[in-house]
């Protein structure tokens, strides 16, 4: 096992890069080495690019006391894995779309005591935790983002009418401790979300 731990570092985002990239990214594979990640006091800052923190397929993961500024996109973004703890953390929009995605076949993951600041950028695309987003779950039958909790966390700075604390798409419901709610987009306007995605992909 390759055990990561990170203390007392800051990342920022590089358009080196590219627009796309993150400050700090981790990922793993099918037949890599499984691997431990700690993160604990730390600032990640997105800057210009997309994410702060970037998580794809990654398990058994604990971010403490860490101050995640996110880019154009999120502060956290997560491609499936779980097992994930986020503890006693600050996610600062900067006119970002999300604080949190977590997303394709993601399961356990745990944010607690943890404060959200700033609005997300806009009301009829964001939430502070969009769940189930990005898959091909409209072609085939995956396991939906499940077993997430969103507890005992602060608002700071947040307009009353965008007090979403989680958007479900291909998701279970989450359980929510704390000031907002839970929008679930009707499965209607989901798969008419993905036909024209792909329309507009076969016209390129």
């Amino acid at each position: 096992m390759n055990d990561i731990f990170i203390k007392d570092q800051t990342f920022k985002g590089d358009l080196k890069n590219g627009i796309e990239s993150n400050a700090l990214g981790f990922m793993w594979r099918p037949g890599m080495p499984k691997q431990k990640i700690r993160i604990e006091n730390c600032t990640i800052d997105a800057g210009p690019v997309a994410e702060g923190l970037k998580l794809s397929y990654c398990y058994d993961v604990i971010v403490k006391n860490c101050t995640i500024i996110g880019g154009y996109e999120d502060c956290v973004d997560i491609v499936r894995g779980g097992f994930m703890l986020f503890e006693n953390c600050r996610f600062v929009s900067n006119n970002t779309k999300h604080h949190f995605t977590i997303k394709c076949q993601a399961f356990n993951i745990t944010i607690k005591d943890c404060v959200f600041v700033n609005d997300f950028k806009k009301i009829i695309d964001g939430a502070f935790v969009d769940l189930g987003n990005w898959s091909d779950y409209d072609v085939v039958d995956l396991p939906k983002t499940k077993e997430i909790y969103i507890v005992d966390y602060k608002l700071k700075n947040i307009s009353w009418y965008k007090k979403i604390i989680s958007r479900r798409i291909y998701a279970d419901n989450p359980v929510i401790r704390g000031d907002g709610f839970v929008l679930k987009i009707p499965k209607l306007f989901v798969w008419l979300f993905w036909k024209f995605k792909r329309f507009k992909e076969t016209k390129k």
